[in-house]
């Protein structure tokens, strides 16, 4: 045999063994699967209560001592410290976020407030604006001899308004309580 044909055969063998190795994974990842659907919880159940059963039969002591190892008073001591430590993480990390809330909170009432303030003073700002503007117009209309009634009243009686500072003035006719007429009418009112 000469080294072509021993290289041809170490290649063929290769090939083989790496196609035998594609194969076991193919069918290990088919077990996998088919095991894994295999399970399901009614069959998972039964198969505890048969090998405990069988346990319990042949081996009562014996299986008894391992219970008792694993369920032993430190096991439940750890059990209990990990417990209370794990509610405590938790109610660490829930006064945290509390607390970052509120200064989140807190921040956009400072912010709110001083948006407030502003639009106040601009709201303030242009009342005064609008008053001083109707004042220089009224003034050259008295100079000239126009009465008073014709422009239905004086301007600084009612003075000129922008729709938003309206809308922020309270309404007047809520601040008295109803009128005698107004109250008589809507008790004697029949009810229907």
């Amino acid at each position: 045999m000469n080294f072509e044909q021993l290289r041809s055969r170490v290649e063929r063998a290769e090939l083989l063994a790496d196609g035998r190795t594609r194969q076991t994974h193919a069918s290990w990842d088919a077990l996998k699967l088919h095991w894994r659907q295999g399970w399901t919880p009614a069959r998972i159940v039964v198969a505890g209560l048969v090998t405990g059963f069988v346990a319990g039969k042949t081996q009562p002591e014996a299986s008894l001592q391992r219970v008792g190892k694993l369920a032993g008073p430190q096991t439940m001591q750890i059990v209990t410290s990990l417990t209370g430590l794990m509610s405590s993480l938790q109610a660490a990390k829930a006064a945290f976020t509390a607390k970052k809330a509120a200064a989140t909170a807190d921040d956009a009432a400072e912010t709110a407030d001083e948006a407030a303030d502003t639009a106040d003073v601009a709201a303030g700002a242009a009342v005064r604006s609008q008053t001083a503007t109707a004042g220089a117009a009224a003034t050259p209309a008295t100079s000239a001899g126009a009465p008073q009634a014709s422009r239905g009243g004086s301007p600084a009686a009612a003075p000129i308004s922008s729709p938003s500072d309206r809308a922020r003035r309270p309404d007047p006719s809520w601040d008295a309580p109803p009128g005698a007429a107004e109250a008589a009418t809507d008790v004697s009112e029949p009810r229907r």
